[in-house]
This record gives structure tokens, sequence and C-alpha cells, in this order.
């Protein structure tokens, strides 16, 4: 009990909550000093919120849940939809791809946006030594490629997330990012040169 007691009063609920409630515009930083000894996990914070919160906070987890689980790309688009998620026109969600389970009316996936089969969006990070939160955006046409992870970032329009990479720096409209961290480059010869596999006459 006295731990639970410690948890509610301790610098980073409050900062959690006031985040939230002035709309998570900047990216907040939460450290073990922030917590109590032995407790630096994010998902008992959000259990001391109002209980409507704690209401939504719940669907919205039963929601991404069943996005994650669905196999098609309509129903994945319904389910995050409800669970918050901000989703535009003719966005694909492959099999297996997976957005923020406890936050996810912080990620945006704009029109003609692209997650591949495995893919991860997610609005926070833990290392050792601190929690960050944060919004994540995929923009118009932009593509997360297979068992690609993005972290509280924007990925710009028409770039590309590459297989198997991650990132939790904003990548540039047209650029690719590619490695674990990825590097960032332009995209070479734009859009118009994109499909070289056709070798046609």
């Amino acid at each position: 009990m006295k731990d639970c007691c410690d948890l509610k009063s301790c610098p980073a609920v409050g900062k959690l909550h006031g985040w939230l409630a002035g709309g998570a515009s900047e990216k907040l930083t939460l450290t073990r000093d922030d917590f109590p000894v032995g407790q630096f996990f994010l998902l008992p914070l959000l259990s001391f919120c109002p209980w409507r919160e704690r209401l939504r906070l719940r669907w919205r987890s039963f929601c991404s849940w069943m996005g994650h689980y669905t196999p098609f790309t309509g129903w994945k688009t319904f389910w995050y939809r409800h669970a918050g998620v901000r989703i535009g026109k003719n966005v694909h969600i492959a099999p297996g791809g997976y957005l923020d389970l406890l936050l996810p009316q912080l990620i945006t996936l704009e029109e003609g946006a692209a997650l591949g089969p495995g893919a991860l969006v997610v609005a926070h990070v833990y290392t050792p030594d601190r929690i960050v939160l944060g919004r994540a955006v995929v923009e118009k046409r932009a593509m997360v490629g297979a068992q690609g992870i993005l972290a509280i970032a924007a990925l710009g329009e028409e770039s590309v997330l590459e297989p198997c990479s991650y990132t939790v720096k904003p990548v540039p409209a047209r650029h690719t990012a590619i490695g674990v961290p990825a590097n960032i480059r332009p995209r070479e010869g734009g859009q118009a040169n994109e499909d070289k596999h056709d070798q046609r006459a």
C-alpha cells in the first residue's frame, strides 16, 4: 500500500497528467528521479488518471489489441480509429503492423501512408534511465517497411523507413532512413526513379 501511495504522489504523475491535459504537443521526458525507487514504469501512472480517462485507456487498449490481431486493412483501420489513431484516406496497414497500445491517440497516419508486415509505430520509448513520450506521425505517402520501428518521431512525406530499421529522430520529406539507429539520406532520383526493378525494354 505504501508503494502505491509513493507512486501516486511522485513527480512523474503530475508531469504526465499535465502533459496529456495540455494536448501532448511536445515530447515529455520522465527520469528515474521522477519515480519512487524500484517503480520505473509507465502503465501504473496512467492508473492514477480520473476514472473517465481510465475507462478511455482501457477502451483504447482494447481497440488497439483488436486492430493488431485483425488480418485485414479495413478492419485494422476501423479498430485503430476507435482507439484514437488519426488515420487518413488510403492508408495500408499490413498484417502484423502494430500501433502503440498505451497511447494510440498520439499516433497519426496521413493519407496514403503504409505500414509493412510487422512494422511498429509507438508514442513512448524506454531507456535505462528515462521514459520519453511524444507524437508519432507517418506523413502522406510515407512508408514504414517490414519490421521497421518508428518511435516518437515524424516520418516525412514520401519518405521510407527501410525494413528492420529503427529511428527516434524525425525523417525529412523524401528521405530514406536505414539501419539501427537509422542513417538518414535523401532518396536517390526522387519519386520518378523509384521503381528501378521494372526492366521492360
